[in-house]
């Protein structure tokens, strides 16, 4: 009932006539495939996560701010999209008060994260435009947390070795481009996901996707799939459900390679015994409610869960459009 009524709150702010991109003649909708330059949305952002390790929570974080989506240039084939994430009045709170402080600390230094992207003529990421200023930023952000972690140390030469230690293991990961584009592009990634796609109310679609490891290494294959839960002519909206899961048998490889890995050679060739191999699993859903005649979501739900044995870890993400009252 508490998405309904915020669902009907938006509308009432956005939808003036009936959707044109909702076709019950064919059981069909259609997204918008276009947008103008000058477009401009915010959206309240809600992100927390947490692990688990048998039947307690050993860590959690949740960060609750804001975002405006702003088409910034368009041409006939492309539109330049800038996201400016307000990180520096994010609220936050979690279970560890040094890392909370810290990223306080770091948006406060650095002020406003934004995000630039070029799409096609459809919505799709074509490229991440300031790849180089964000990767600046986040070597930036590498050596401050470094440097945060290593003052705790007793002496000097403590300090000095934890910090080129960390310096150089956290750059290594935050400077990577596989992480930076994957880090950069998560909340967009949601929001144009089914931007200019044409469905059919009575259809399952299903698409293969790359997933992050969940071991490490190589991403893993997964399958989604996705349908249409919910249509609303008179409003002009409608909610698109997905669900996917990773592929457990190539987690399970990634996972016997692993442990083949830091074995002996004379051993690696040997057979694990299936005891040693955890439940491996990963799973995400996504509930996302569209406004057909502007092809933006009005809200988007998403959860994704993952186990490794008696470790799981889980991620709760949701996106509203903020129209001003």
């Amino acid at each position: 009932m508490k998405t309904k009524a915020i669902l009907s709150s938006l509308l009432v702010c956005i939808v003036t006539t009936l959707s044109a991109q909702i076709n019950l003649n064919d059981s069909t909708v259609q997204v918008v495939a276009y947008w103008s330059k000058g477009d401009s949305y915010d959206y309240l952002y809600d992100y927390y996560k947490y692990n688990i390790q048998g039947k307690d929570t050993i860590s959690w974080e949740r960060t609750i701010s804001k975002i405006n989506i702003t088409i910034i240039d368009s041409t006939e084939n492309s539109y330049t999209l800038q996201a400016v994430y307000d990180t520096p009045n994010a609220i936050r709170s979690g279970s560890d008060s040094i890392s909370r402080e810290l990223t306080s600390r770091i948006s406060r230094t650095f002020g406003n994260d934004t995000v630039i992207v070029e799409t096609n003529e459809l919505g799709t990421i074509k490229r991440l435009v300031n790849f180089d200023k964000l990767r600046s930023r986040y070597l930036k952000a590498a050596e401050m947390t470094a440097e945060a972690l290593s003052a705790q140390q007793d002496s000097e030469a403590q300090k000095d070795s934890l910090f080129r230690f960390l310096k150089s293991t956290l750059s290594k990961q935050m400077g990577d481009t596989t992480v930076i584009v994957s880090t950069a592009l998560e909340e967009l990634s949601f929001l144009l996901y089914y931007h200019g796609c044409k469905m059919d109310f009575n259809e399952e679609y299903q698409i293969e996707e790359n997933f992050p490891s969940l071991l490490g290494g190589a991403p893993c294959k997964g399958m989604r799939t996705f349908w249409i839960d919910e249509v609303d002519p008179e409003n002009g909206s409608f909610r698109i459900t997905s669900d996917a899961i990773v592929n457990t048998d190539q987690a399970i490889r990634q996972f016997i390679e692993l442990i083949q890995s830091n074995l002996p050679e004379e051993d690696r060739r040997k057979p694990i015994d299936s005891s040693q191999i955890p439940i491996i699993m990963a799973q995400d859903q996504n509930d996302t409610y569209i406004h057909a005649d502007t092809g933006w979501p009005l809200v988007v739900y998403y959860t994704r869960t993952t186990q490794v044995g008696e470790n799981k870890s889980g991620q709760e993400i949701s996106l509203e459009i903020n129209i001003p009252e």
